[in-house]
């Protein structure tokens, strides 16, 4: 029959069955699928094992009588005899409770030394027939759990995306593949991190916050190798080693084993604690201001990323560095590059074109500079016959980011909330002049012949064209 079927059988708990399996007290056979089978045999121990721990047999001497090292007889006569020994001192806790009561002490007024002394017996020791000391103490919220560990794994993200983006200055991984690879990055921290964080601090920060701990047998922090040895298993048994779809049959797994108050693996092998303090409303609106706090890391970390990497008074070398930058991190057009002087150069670099800037007409960059520093960008177009003028959107924008997002003015917040960017794209062919943070952006279209068809002018039939197109974007 599976543990359910024994749990009804026998009015025993499945924590219970499991800690004597671990204490290796009954061995019940495992079918092909993994479940466990129990026999007649393995129902008539565990019966046996219910009857003697109620009777206050300890698990060593069950052991030594699964072995033939001692008798039932010998067993039974030396539990008598200590029956005999706590009958007395419950007679004699009773007679001390009648005593406190005839002494009228009060709470407040109550000299716990002195009754201690008199009685030794722990306070907070489980009743004498009480099962529950047979389970090794876990945490049966398996939401809480996950979600502790889910915000572990959030801030373990956090310590290497900054790095990913700002430093190596690469897109967040957003393939199947890049995102599979990303989740490795943070269970190889997991891996590496966890440990430490157990052995000197006993939690982690998404287990502190739910109140969660973990402890050796003896109530004391682990040690960096138990803690290390903990969490392998987990990654095995509980995440499947972050294996795709298998790593989903190891949480539902754990899931359900917890929920029914077992000790999951990765405890129970070790012997360790997993503990609670409590379980108040306000733990959860901690977790939520946690996940709270990671998402706007994110986010500020998204805008610092499409930031320039030159910042302040840029050089015409700084400024080219910060087009090239924002084409590659943005992934625009990998066939061409600035060089210092603002003109564009087609480069000869395999890979598949994101977007195109457009070849036929790509304004150089005309730059004004003043004592080294850039003070001035103007792009211009004049063009005379053509059948239509796609408005180079592209090129201002590239201008406003490399030029206008340096300004120290400006951080990545206050840019991403003025978004100078679209405003330039909204504006289309206007002529218009903006003034902001110490920026002057002017856009000036004169224009003959066309006529305006969304985003583009076309030349109006059988006539003469002619377009100038200047753009320019200045510290004033």
């Amino acid at each position: 029959m599976n543990i359910g079927q024994v749990e009804t059988l026998l009015g025993m708990t499945r924590a219970n069955i499991r800690y004597y399996e671990q204490e290796g007290l009954v061995f019940p056979q495992r079918e092909a699928n993994g479940y466990r089978d129990y026999s007649a045999e393995d129902v008539d121990t565990l019966r046996k094992i219910k009857l003697l721990r109620q009777l206050g047999l300890s698990l060593e001497v069950i052991r030594q009588l699964q072995q033939g090292e001692c008798t039932l007889d010998a067993a039974l006569t030396e539990r008598e005899q200590a029956l005999e020994h706590e009958r007395a001192e419950l007679d004699w806790a009773a007679q001390m409770c009648r005593q406190i009561r005839l002494d009228r002490t009060g709470y407040e007024s109550l000299d716990a030394g002195r009754y201690l002394e008199r009685l030794d017996r722990p306070a907070d020791q489980p009743g004498h027939f009480d099962l529950r000391r047979d389970a090794l103490p876990t945490v049966p919220h398996p939401w809480r759990r996950y979600f502790a560990r889910s915000l572990d794994l959030g801030l373990y993200e956090m310590l290497w995306l900054p790095i990913w983006m700002l430093v190596f200055r690469l897109s967040p991984p957003d393939s199947v593949v890049g995102k599979l690879v990303s989740g490795y990055v943070n269970l190889v921290l997991m891996l590496v991190l966890e440990p430490l964080l157990l052995s000197t601090w006993g939690t982690t920060p998404g287990k502190a916050i739910f109140g969660l701990e973990v402890r050796d047998e003896n109530g004391a922090k682990l040690t960096y190798r138990r803690a290390l040895d903990r969490i392998w298993v987990l990654f095995e048994k509980g995440l499947g080693y972050g294996i795709p779809f298998y790593d989903i049959y190891r949480n539902y797994k754990s899931f359900r084993a917890c929920s029914n108050g077992e000790t999951l693996p990765w405890d129970a092998e070790q012997r360790l604690s997993y503990t609670i303090r409590d379980t108040r409303a306000r733990r959860a609106v901690g977790y939520v201001a946690a996940r709270g706090a990671l998402l706007a890391a994110a986010v500020v970390l998204a805008f610092q990323s499409l930031m320039p990497i030159h910042r302040g008074a840029i050089t015409p070398a700084e400024y080219a560095d910060n087009i090239n930058d924002i084409i590659r991190y943005q992934e625009l057009d990998l066939s061409f590059r600035m060089e210092d002087d603002g003109a564009w150069s087609k480069i000869s670099q395999p890979g598949v074109v994101v977007f195109a800037l457009g070849e036929e007409t790509r304004p150089n960059h005309q730059l004004t500079v003043e004592d080294g520093v850039v003070t001035a960008v103007r792009l211009e177009v004049v063009q005379q016959g053509e059948k239509f003028f796609y408005p180079y959107t592209m090129q201002p924008q590239l201008a406003v980011l490399a030029f206008g997002a340096a300004r120290g003015e400006y951080n990545c917040i206050s840019w991403t909330l003025e978004n100078l960017t679209k405003y330039v794209v909204d504006r289309g062919l206007e002529s218009y002049t903006l003034e902001t943070h110490g920026l002057r952006i002017t856009q000036e279209v004169e224009q003959e012949g066309y006529e305006a068809g969304g985003y583009l002018l076309f030349a109006e039939e059988e006539a003469d064209t002619y377009l100038h197109w200047v753009f320019t974007i200045e510290r004033v």
